[in-house]
């Protein structure tokens, strides 16, 4: 018998035996519509073979379903009821399951009967055949489900579906890995190449290249835990940002009207909090966020909060805090965009998370970390009873300047009127008296003098003056010629019959050109 021909023999039993074409068909549909829903290949969910062998075998519990080569446990509990309620619709009462064909398909029995076979050929598979075959095998062997792989990360890529693809190697091989984006989502932390992990996953093999690879469902660092690892992906990052820099930590109010609190309503945070900043500054308003502060919404909690706390223009400071916890429970103080928004916020923020021991990224973001909420609560305002012992410092000491000043104007007026003036004011004014007499009889000579002089000189200017006056020259017989206006200074300013002016000392003469004498 040849290979082809048991596989013949196979196929023609389970068509003739059972007829469940139908069955293998709603099989598919199902199959190609959860990997739609999952964004994965068909393939993944299960085989070709694995769905021939379940119309064929027709199921009834989930116990017989676990016989059928390519199932295994996680896929029962992931699709078994599925399947079962596919395979119910189309099976005849009375039908059960045949062990004999079960082993009948098994791979160590079909071995058997080739090794055995008399008839037995050659049979030249096609690659499309034999990768099947390969897959099929490898898929269906239940110690390589759920299994774990030590190894290095190298060959890192990143695609732009979500999915990602590298190898995972040893000193002394290989093995390519697939991490689809589904599982991806679910890390805490970066991949990176040369990190040592641990990975959970099925072998699959993509038929297309014939390469089998590692299906991964879960990823764990290798010696580090998954959350410290992304806590220290994330604090390394920020830090490069400048998230952490004390450029930008803003100062905190020495004396804040108005207090922002976010935090758990519930949790005894806020009741430490209340306590103490109601003992230390009654004075304060306080205004509380009620806040998710541990979980899967937690994040998004704190972001909102933070944003309504920004939106009022009263809000001098904001205290973030929450009790003690373990990694996991503070992990929301580690999620990047809680960082981002603490660093955004335009209100001081003061982080009290956890225990002293407990550090988180709000706290190297925060403005002021703060060991407990308890310690944040005594930071953000002053105690009342020692501002007043401030104040009466201040009244004591005022008191004391004050008198000292007074003692000191004292002491300088007794000085002042101990000077002559105050006791003999008069005999300094009659010394003044004197010194303005002599200092009025001096200017009055002086001016005298200086009027003198100057009358002397201005008589002989005003002289001068008289002597070269034309009205002078007119009184000593002289007269002067006048034509339109204009002095008759030579005889060629003048024409025949022009009549011209004379003016004399004493009145005006008209007279006419008759004759002109060059000479």
């Amino acid at each position: 018998m040849t290979i082809g021909g048991i596989f013949k023999k196979k196929e023609k039993l389970k068509i003739s035996k059972f007829e469940n074409q139908d069955v293998l068909n709603e099989l598919k549909i199902w199959r190609k519509n959860i990997a739609s829903k999952k964004k994965i290949p068909s393939y993944c969910i299960f085989h070709d073979s694995t769905l021939v062998s379940i119309a064929n075998l027709v199921p009834k519990t989930e116990e017989e379903l676990d016989k059928i080569k390519g199932v295994g446990k996680r896929k029962i509990q992931a699709y078994g009821e599925d399947i079962l309620k596919i395979v119910n619709k189309y099976s005849r009462p009375g039908l059960v399951l045949n062990k004999e064909i079960i082993t009948k398909i098994h791979d160590k029995e079909l071995h058997e009967q080739l090794k055995n076979s008399e008839s037995l050929k050659t049979e030249i598979f096609t690659v499309g055949e034999l990768t099947k075959y390969i897959k099929n095998v490898l898929e269906s062997d239940r110690k390589l489900t759920n299994l774990w792989v030590r190894g290095e990360i190298s060959n890192l890529t990143r695609h732009a579906s979500g999915h990602t693809y590298f190898r995972l190697k040893d000193k002394e091989s290989q093995i390519r890995c697939v991490l689809f984006r589904r599982a991806n989502d679910h890390l805490n932390f970066n991949l990176e190449h040369g990190m040592k992990i641990i990975v959970r996953g099925n072998i699959g093999v993509y038929e297309p290249y014939g390469d089998y690879n590692i299906i991964i469902e879960e990823i764990q660092p290798d010696g580090l835990g998954a959350l410290n690892l992304a806590f220290i992906q994330l604090k390394n990052k920020l830090e490069k940002e400048g998230l952490f820099s004390n450029d930008h930590k803003k100062p905190l109010p020495k004396f804040p009207k108005v207090i922002g609190i976010i935090t758990s309503s519930t949790g005894a945070a806020i009741q430490d909090i209340l306590s103490i900043i109601r003992r230390r500054y009654p004075l304060v308003r306080i205004l509380i966020a009620p806040t998710v502060v541990q979980g899967k919404e937690a994040a998004t909690s704190i972001v909102k909060s933070v944003k309504l706390m920004n939106e009022l223009p009263y809000v001098d400071v904001i205290i973030l805090g929450r009790g003690g916890g373990s990694l996991e429970d503070l992990w929301c103080f580690n999620e990047e965009i809680v960082a981002r928004e603490i660093f955004k916020s335009r209100i001081p923020i003061i982080s009290a998370i956890g225990h002293e021991t407990d550090f988180t990224i709000a706290d190297f973001v925060a403005d002021y970390r703060a060991p407990t909420p308890s310690a944040a609560a005594e930071k953000v305002v002053p105690d009342i009873q020692e501002l007043y012992e401030i104040i009466r410092s201040f009244h004591i000491r005022n008191i004391q300047a004050i008198r000292y000043v007074v003692e000191l104007y004292k002491s300088n007026l007794k000085q002042i009127l101990n000077r002559p003036i105050f006791k003999r004011p008069f005999d300094r004014i009659h010394s003044y008296y004197r010194e303005l007499d002599y200092a009025f009889y001096k200017l009055q000579t002086i001016t005298l003098k200086n009027t003198t002089s100057k009358r002397k000189v201005l008589e002989i200017m005003e002289s001068k003056i008289f002597a070269l006056s034309p009205t002078s020259i007119l009184e000593r017989g002289y007269s002067i010629i006048m034509n339109d206006d204009k002095i008759v200074k030579n005889f060629s300013d003048v024409k025949l019959q022009d009549k011209i002016t004379v003016v004399l000392h004493k009145g005006k003469l008209d007279a006419q050109i008759k004759k002109i004498m060059r000479n």
